[in-house]
């Protein structure tokens, strides 16, 4: 009896080892694969992974979940299988993310109508396809006048999926946006709101980091004494910043985004500023300037007086 017992024992241990080593062979052996899946959040795990071809196989079924915890650390993206993988393989890339990636650099200052250009140059979007996918946005927690989102599409390098589209890129710069800006700790909106029209113009201004709180005390000053801002910058926008150099006879336009026709600030932002230009709108240098002018390579030359003013000028030119 004890001779049997120990024989059936002996055939189960057999046994084990058998299904062990067949089970460590199927997860551990490479297959070609040339498939491409994009996994995004919510998507069933079981449908994506039918469509490697791998989601039938009980070996795959029990190792996903026995040995890792049935996909609860995979990571959404677009995955591109193209050559030999095990079952580790695979997984190992889903829970470390590696997704294939587009790339695409917003470039800072752009308008919304220059990145919906930008992203029918790359062929991944449209100015139409962009307001749209702001106009599905309903709970953003700053001022959003007419739904005119301009000023809070951040100017970033954002990595996203190759089949990419304009929701998901608004998603993406908006969230980047909140990332800077947190809303509870910028608890004035409508003073928020100001800042960032003035940081939107102080982003088409500047050319240098370090000018942009000098620049941002010569508009505030300006304001203070009711005086017009005059950026040309402001006006530009009126053009969709087609001008390379403005005239006197461009600035004759009527809009309330034309700065040398109407005090105080334009109506909403002229562009999407990055961290500097609305913090520099937010802190503003603490100068006497009123004035200046670009003079060489970028940089500014900042004066207290017009007849300064002129004097630099007629120097620079």
């Amino acid at each position: 009896m004890k001779k049997k017992v120990l024989i059936f024992l002996l055939f189960i241990l057999v046994l084990f080892l058998s299904i062990f080593k067949v089970y460590s062979y199927k997860t551990d052996v490479k297959k070609n694969y040339k498939v491409t899946v994009n996994l995004k959040v919510g998507t069933n795990l079981n449908n994506i992974f039918k469509q490697i071809g791998i989601g039938d196989s009980i070996f795959f079924k029990v190792f996903l979940k026995y040995e890792k915890n049935s996909g609860k650390n995979i990571k959404a993206g677009f995955y591109e299988l193209d050559g030999e993988y095990s079952y580790k393989n695979i997984l190992q890339m889903m829970e470390e993310g590696r997704v294939k990636y587009t790339i695409l650099t917003i470039p800072e200052g752009y308008s919304i109508k220059e990145i919906g250009k930008l992203l029918q140059e790359r062929k991944i979007g449209s100015e139409e396809g962009l307001k749209k996918s702001l106009g599905k946005i309903k709970d953003f927690p700053y001022f959003t006048p007419n739904g005119n989102f301009e000023g809070y599409l951040y100017p970033e390098t954002y990595y996203l999926s190759v089949d990419t589209n304009e929701d998901e890129i608004v998603k993406a710069m908006l969230g980047q946006f909140l990332k800077k800006f947190p809303s509870e700790k910028y608890l004035n909106k409508k003073i928020f709101y100001e800042k960032l029209i003035m940081a939107s113009i102080i982003e088409r201004e500047a050319q240098l980091k370090e000018e942009k709180a000098l620049m941002s005390s010569v508009f505030n000053n300006r304001l203070k004494k009711d005086m017009k801002l005059g950026s040309d910058a402001t006006v530009n926008y009126i053009y969709d910043y087609t001008k390379r150099r403005m005239y006197y006879k461009d600035l004759k336009i009527d809009s309330p985004y034309n700065t040398y026709m109407y005090k105080g600030l334009p109506p909403a932002p002229i562009s999407n500023p990055d961290y500097d230009s609305v913090i520099a709108a937010i802190n503003p240098a603490v100068t006497d300037y009123l004035f200046f002018v670009v003079t060489s390579n970028g940089k500014h030359t900042f004066t207290k007086t017009y007849k300064e003013h002129l004097e630099v000028q007629k120097k620079s030119k």
